[in-house]
């Protein structure tokens, strides 16, 4: 029968491949064969067929009659059908047995000379996947089991896998058995599955004895053994697969591989395989060969078949492996260090911290340098112990009390202008000490931002040494100048900090280092380590204090990002993976590895005061500045103005002035403003 119009289109396009074998020439009603195939076809909603055929029967006209009814059947039930002749259009056979990304259907004449070459030239390019269902007849009437021997080990030859969908439609008088055929795993070792699908017959039509979902039925596999490749970084002389699994951390086993691993782990226990693993030391590799191994490309060269770990996906990288949804965890890096004390720039010296050492030495030498100045203004005054006065006058200032030496001098003119200069410093002092004191504990508690470094650009002005872990996609970003890893699109502050902080910076140790080194080396304040964390708090969290924890801080390179399981592209277990990872996170399965895995996390526990920043104390000091400048400014005027109107007032009436009119109303409006606020 000629070919329709367009039918190269049509082949290309077709959603769902369909074959009819016959496997014996036996003359048989072909009204049967059409009834049986429509109501396959039917029942498995089928929207697009290609029918192969041949010339074995055209010497007769009642055979291409037949044919036509066959076809005129499909197409007046919807289904989009195209014909070709498979003995004489061999340039239009290639179009129909080369893979789509779309569902094809194909119905074939079996008893064609060239349908089991076809068959085997579908199984050499993967047709017998999850987009193709197979419908194979064998109409014998008389059927021995020795015909049935060969069928299967026909069968047995094909590269079937478990997504595969082969029904095969043994005749059996009056009704047609129907037998499913596939295979866990040819590859893999795995002999075939022949089980029962269910019957037809011209009177009861199709009748199933299952309507589960396909891998429902095909629940248990049988001790499949799947070639699993996973990532340990140091790789250790004797592997146990429970370094994957076990709770808490492992020495180079990454959080995410744990997670992948716990979730397989649960897989394995419901559908009975097993994995024979494989560990290498990279998630990315190179897919040139004698590359060095790694999982995407052990993948791609067909020598894995699945990733007992998982990974960030980027675009490229799907030409090589397939992944299977839906994400299991997240990965993300920081660089951890130690809050710099000292330096300039975007990050601000830190002020002393409340209740310090510092804090009480700087007050003493403040009161030591008060009571100096009193003392000798007590000597000039005369005074019988200048030194006892002037000690226990800043003490009692100190303590908020008045103190007399006994010696009372009635002269105006012989008061101790110096003891109420004093007074008036060490008043000030000591409210600009509580001051201070309160408003760094109420910012402590309001949680004020921390000088912590807070983007690229300052850390790459800062004066930290950069050291990373040593890891599998570090080594790629540092190897692949352009290649911007962990933020994920083209981001020239990326290649910025590689050539200023890594490549071209003086280095005083190695650039990778081991997690503990790494976390050691950031306790002295001058590196910052580049790691998951995960990773980190392994470590932080045994050998940290509290005042370390406190002084920790953190900035995100890589934000989190969803890491996908790999495997072969085109792998027949895809749908089937992606299916029971749906299940595991519908049930919980995926929250409750993540909860196993994740490790403690440290933080600071508020008993350790945090120092403020200069720089967020400096407006309070500068307004009292200018408060005071403008209070002298005022008193000078005043002075001026009275100079002209009545007697010049005393040295003392001045300085009375300027204490209890002019300052410290000023400071009291200053202190009750930023004292809350600070």
């Amino acid at each position: 029968m000629p070919a329709t119009p367009n039918t190269n289109m049509e082949i290309q396009m077709l959603p769902l491949l369909y074959l009819l074998v016959k496997l014996e020439v036996v003359v048989t009603s072909p009204s049967l064969i059409a009834d049986l195939s429509l109501a396959y076809f039917q029942s498995r909603d089928v929207r697009h067929l290609c029918y192969l055929s041949c010339n074995t029967y055209a010497v007769t006209a009642h055979y291409v009659v037949e044919t036509k009814n066959i076809v005129g059947n499909f197409i007046d039930q919807g289904i989009r059908t195209s014909v070709i002749m498979i003995d004489e259009e061999t340039k239009r056979l290639e179009p129909a047995i080369t893979q789509s990304n779309i569902p094809l259907g194909i119905y074939l004449d079996a008893s064609c000379t060239k349908a089991k070459s076809l068959l085997t030239k579908a199984s050499r390019n993967n047709l017998f996947d999850a987009l193709h269902i197979w419908l194979i007849i064998n109409y014998a009437e008389n059927k021995t089991d020795e015909r049935e021997l060969d069928a299967r080990h026909f069968f047995l030859k094909l590269n079937l896998s478990v997504n595969t969908d082969i029904v095969l439609a043994d005749f059996r008088g009056d009704y047609y058995e129907l037998i499913d055929i596939f295979n866990y795993g040819k590859i893999q070792g795995n002999g075939l599955e022949w089980r029962h699908y269910g019957t037809w017959s011209p009177k009861y039509g199709i009748n199933t004895f299952s309507n589960n979902y396909k891998y429902k039925d095909r629940w248990n596999f049988h001790n499949l053994t799947l070639r699993a490749v996973s990532v340990i970084l140091e790789r250790p002389k004797v592997f146990r697969p429970a370094m994957l699994t076990e709770r808490g951390y492992t020495p180079g086993v990454s959080a995410m591989t744990k997670v992948v691993a716990q979730l397989l782990h649960v897989l394995i226990q419901q559908h009975n395989f097993r994995f024979n693993y494989t560990i290498v030391g990279r998630w990315i590799g190179s897919t040139e060969r004698n590359s060095t191994l790694a999982v995407t490309n052990s993948l791609f060269w067909g020598e894995q078949d699945i990733s007992c770990t998982c990974a960030r996906i980027f675009p490229k990288w799907l030409n090589w492996v397939d992944v299977f949804f839906p994400a299991t965890t997240t990965l993300e890096t920081k660089f951890y260090y130690l809050i710099p004390d000292k330096g300039v720039g975007d990050y601000e010296n830190r002020f002393l911290t409340p209740m310090s050492p510092g804090v009480w030495w700087c007050a003493c030498a403040a009161g030591a340098l008060c009571v100096a100045v009193l003392a000798a203004a007590a000597c000039l005054e005369t005074r019988p112990e200048p030194h006892v006065y002037a000690f226990f006058s800043v003490f009692a200032t100190t303590c908020q009390q008045e103190y007399e030496d006994g010696v009372q001098i009635l002269q105006e003119s012989f008061s101790s202008q110096g003891r109420r200069l004093i007074l008036l410093v060490v008043g000030l002092t000591s409210m600009l000490l509580y001051n201070y004191y309160t408003s760094s504990v109420v910012s402590w508690l309001l949680n004020a931002a921390a000088p912590t470094l807070h983007d690229l650009d300052t850390l790459m002005n800062s004066d930290l040494e950069l050291i990373f872990e040593d890891i599998g996609y570090t080594r790629g970003w540092l190897d692949n100048p352009g290649f911007f890893y962990y933020s994920g699109y083209k981001n020239p502050k990326e290649d910025e900090l590689r050539n200023k902080k890594v490549i071209n910076a003086k280095r005083t140790v190695p650039l990778l280092q081991p997690v503990n080194t790494g976390i050691e080396l950031v306790r002295t304040g001058a590196y910052a380590y580049h790691t998951e964390p995960y990773t980190a708090y392994q470590t932080i969290s045994k050998t940290f204090d509290d005042t370390e924890l406190c002084k920790l801080g953190s900035l995100q390179m890589m934000q989190p990002a969803q890491v996908y399981i790999m495997a072969q592209k085109r792998s027949p277990y895809k749908e089937f993976f992606v299916w029971s990872l749906i299940r595991l996170q519908e049930r919980g399965h995926v929250r409750a590895a993540q909860g196993r895995v994740s490790g403690p996390t440290p933080a600071c526990s508020g008993s350790t005061p945090r120092a403020l920043a200069l720089g967020q104390a400096a407006p309070a000091f500068a307004v009292l500045a200018e408060a005071t400048l403008l209070s002298v400014l005022i008193l000078i005027i005043e002075i001026l103005w009275h100079s002209n109107s009545s007697p010049a007032p005393s040295y003392s009436q001045l300085v009375l002035v300027c204490k209890l009119r002019y300052l410290r109303p000023a400071y009291a409006r200053i202190t009750m403003y930023w004292g809350p606020a600070a």
